[in-house]
Parts: C-alpha cells; structure tokens; sequence
C-alpha cells in the first residue's frame, strides 16, 4: 500500500524536462558542451547524454552545471521563473511541484521550494527499496529530514541510525552522510538542507 501511495504522488507532479532545459541554457550561453564541461568538471559525455535524457544526473552534477551557468536549481526543472506575484510568488502549489530522477538506482526527488535562488530549500525524496543515495552535496551548511514512509538508515560520519516514520534528523552537512533503504518497501523523507551556494562542493 505504501508503494502505490508513494507512486500516486509523484505522478501527480510535472515532470522535469531537464536534458532540454540545461540544452537551452548552455546555447543562451554561447557555451559549448566541451567547454561547459570543463569549467564544471563534468565529462562532456555525460553532459550529451543528459542534454538527451538519455540519463539521469545526480544532484551534486546539477549543482556543478548551475553554479556554472549562473542559474537557480529550479531553472533546470522549470519552464521559466514564476511571475506570480503577491503571496502566489512565495507560494508553491501541489499541482505545480516539479519532480525528476537522480543517478541511476530509481531516486525521485519532488521540489517544494518555490521557483527561484534560494540557500535553503525542501523537497519530498523517494527512495526505492534496497537503494543507497547517490552522490550527497556536501559543504558549509546544515541538512535536516522528517520521515514521511517506510524505514531509512541514516548514516553520518560513520555513525549509523534506523529511522522510521515520524523521526526527524539534522546534522552539518560537510560531515559524510547518507541515506539507504534497507527495507522491502519504498521511503520517502522530506528533506531540507541549508548550503550557501558559493560552499556546495
């Protein structure tokens, strides 16, 4: 049950063309794949194939592109920035929550933050069974979770921690940490994390 409840909300969520997004960025640029790659230490291949969605990049490789490009997280998984204004503008509605994959292992991720450049931000994260995070950004700044479904090893510093439905977390976030799903079922945390973006790593 937990599964299908986890599924059903996703897919009421838009998803995130990012090849396309990241594509058109880069030519406002007048950049070329070869040289985004280099100024973000990202392989020209791997690039290529996320300008095709052909794969799915971690969330450390997306901050890499966007400091780069000079662009907010949110302009790879949205058409343009919010126009809204009024309370509208600090205002993210269900119907309009972005989601897209992360890595390779089926890690979804459903932006909560309003549109724009924001040092704190949140989301939903949906962790299949028997999967380990990918990559984690790590620098100056703290990270905190709530977990919403299903069970987590949390895993920070070499310290481990089970956590289960209504357990919350927090923790700086340049020490090493991780989450993995132990369990025969898929989790879901929301996730909120503090990082200057000039400290991403």
């Amino acid at each position: 049950m937990k599964k299908e409840r986890i599924s059903d909300e996703v897919a009421g969520a838009q998803e995130a063309d990012i090849g396309s997004r990241l594509k058109r960025i880069r030519k406002a640029r007048n950049m070329t794949i070869t040289e985004l790659a280099l100024l973000a230490n990202v392989s020209s291949g791997a690039i290529s194939q996320i300008e095709r969605n052909l794969t799915n990049p971690t969330v450390r490789v997306l901050e890499q592109l966007r400091l780069v490009l000079k662009v907010p997280l949110t302009a790879f998984l949205e058409e343009s920035e919010s126009t809204l204004r009024g309370a509208e503008h600090y205002v993210r509605r269900a119907v309009e929550r972005p989601h897209f994959n992360v890595g390779k292992r089926g890690i979804s991720k459903e932006m909560l933050s309003p549109s724009g450049d924001h040092d704190l931000q949140f989301m939903f994260i949906n962790i299949p069974s028997g999967v380990r995070s990918d990559e984690m950004l790590m620098g100056k700044g703290e990270k905190a979770g709530l977990v919403m479904e299903g069970e987590l090893t949390l895993e920070i510093d070499g310290d481990t921690a089970l956590l289960t439905p209504g357990d919350s977390f927090q923790f700086q976030s340049h020490l090493p940490h991780n989450i993995f799903n132990h369990t025969a079922n898929d989790a879901r945390v929301l996730w909120i994390m503090h990082i200057p973006s000039e400290h991403h790593l």
